[in-house]
């Protein structure tokens, strides 16, 4: 089979497997429109390009304009330590994006070319200072899905590894020890992996479950399949008891599981649990659901990223920041605004399971 076609059968079965389970772990109005879009590009475009497709839906920003808040964070920090070379900075190969909701081309005017190519390399300026590991020195967007790259000096770079670089970052600041072989790490809403893929790719030996809906879930399981063909798998699949695939499960270094799959394993005790930039999309109580089931699986910290305050028109909910009901057993690390995102907060959260 080819890639398009593992996805689209995968996006089937997983769509079958969330649809046919409780109403609780169905996607809300507002994903379910979304998923539509994406999966028309994924048919009509293909896995080969979803960088530049349905990527826009999992955190990348076509920032071309200088009045973004973004890009004023960034011209701010950057006036601290001025570079200069952040001008020479150059789009690649610019055609080709599109955005989920139109067939329109951003990058079609020079000027757009410009003011994106600036932001990226603003945006490497910023995460290059803050990386203590200096992830963004060993790592290299993976050419895989026909990423949207910018020619900074000798390098090509991307946003995305740049906000992964970030958020790991800030990660380190709340875990108690870095991760390292044996971990075990839970994201929810993972996108296509970009996360997962630079943990993964810093870690070896580290334990990643990714738990999202279609046609996420199944290109991440793609892409992180291809990339990491020598990491021991458990490719999603429909399971009626956990007994029937614990061996394979537990033994794996990649999973990959649909929502409600997460609430039928046994308690993972994470030593991270991560949820970017999807609850707040989600109805009220699926959130309340989800970070019960945070609860339920993790020993460690939980890392979240959210809108400070978003409204889903589709559903007719508003949520903002203070409405997240955070257990007051969960010890608070950090709640802050983000400092590039600045209409998004991000917050960490120690847990202790009880079991412990």
């Amino acid at each position: 089979m080819t890639s398009d076609e593992r996805v689209r059968a995968a996006v089937d079965a997983m769509t079958q497997e969330v649809m046919s389970g409780p109403d609780i772990y169905r996607p809300s109005r507002f994903w379910e429109d979304l998923n539509e879009r994406n999966r028309r590009q994924i048919d009509e475009i293909g896995f080969a390009s979803f960088k530049r497709t349905v990527n826009q839906n999992y955190f990348n920003w076509l920032i071309v304009d200088r009045r973004d808040p973004q890009f004023r964070r960034l011209l701010r920090s950057w006036f601290t330590r001025p570079r200069p070379s952040v001008f020479r900075a150059r789009m690649e190969d610019w055609k080709d994006v599109e955005l989920p909701y139109d067939r329109a081309q951003p990058f079609r005017r020079p000027r757009a070319r410009f003011w994106y190519a600036l932001f990226v390399a603003l945006l490497w300026e910023f995460v290059g200072r803050r990386d203590a590991s200096r992830r963004l020195d060993v790592l290299q967007e993976p050419m895989l899905g026909n990423p949207i790259l910018v020619r900074y000096g000798h390098r090509l770079i991307s946003q995305d590894l740049a906000n992964s670089a970030l958020e790991l970052d800030a990660i380190d600041g709340a875990l108690t020890r870095p991760l390292a072989a044996g971990a075990t790490v839970i994201e929810i809403g993972a996108g296509y992996g970009r996360l997962a893929w630079m943990a993964l790719a810093l870690t070896p030996g580290l334990r990643y479950l990714l738990v999202d809906i279609p046609p996420a879930l199944a290109i991440a399981q793609e892409y992180l399949t291809s990339l990491f063909p020598e990491r021991r798998t458990f490719r999603f699949r429909h399971f009626d008891r956990y007994e029937d695939v614990a061996a394979e499960l537990d033994g794996a270094e990649i999973v990959f599981l649909t929502p409600n799959q997460l609430e039928a394993i046994p308690p993972q005790r994470a030593d991270l649990f991560v949820n970017i930039s999807s609850f707040h999309e989600m109805r009220p109580d699926q959130i309340a659901n989800f970070l019960i089931q945070v609860g339920r699986h993790t020993d460690g910290i939980f890392y979240m990223k959210q809108w400070r305050a978003w409204t889903n028109q589709v559903d007719g909910v508003m949520i903002r920041q203070e409405d997240y009901p955070i257990p007051s057993s969960w010890d608070r690390v950090y709640e802050r605004e983000h400092p590039v995102q600045t209409d998004f907060f991000e917050a960490a959260y120690r847990i202790k399971s009880a079991r412990s």
